[in-house]
């Protein structure tokens, strides 16, 4: 199979998947910067894998991003939830905020650091 009949069927494959852009970037990606270009197998494998995600596009722009050579569901689905934990963690108490906290007299009724009979001074 000529290497202009092998893109095509790659881009036939992802095209529908991802969008002619997103795809044209996928085969780009694999070709130029890992130099270990898609075939048409496994692009039908990665078509699956970035539908199982949910967000196929999303999928592929991690993968370019990250450099990966292909994205499986689990990967893209563990780094998502990575990404929203570290959003949503709130930041870390130290021990110059819980002191800046006691001489402010801050989240406490009278007593230290929420010890009933500890008295603040």
């Amino acid at each position: 199979m000529a290497k202009e009949t092998m893109s095509k069927d790659i881009m036939d494959i992802l095209g529908p998947v991802l969008g002619e852009e997103l795809a044209a970037a996928v085969i780009e990606h694999r070709k130029r910067t890992l130099k270990r270009p898609l075939t048409a197998y496994a692009a039908k494998i990665q078509a699956r894998e970035y539908l199982l995600t949910g967000d196929p596009a999303g999928a592929a722009e991690m993968q370019i991003f990250r450099g990966w050579q292909a994205i499986k569901c689990d990967w893209y689905l563990k780094e998502k939830a990575r990404e929203a934990q570290s959003i949503n963690s709130s930041p870390r108490r130290t021990t110059v905020d819980a002191a800046r906290d006691f001489l402010s007299g801050e989240g406490h009724s009278g007593d230290a650091f929420g010890f009933p009979g500890i008295i603040r001074h």
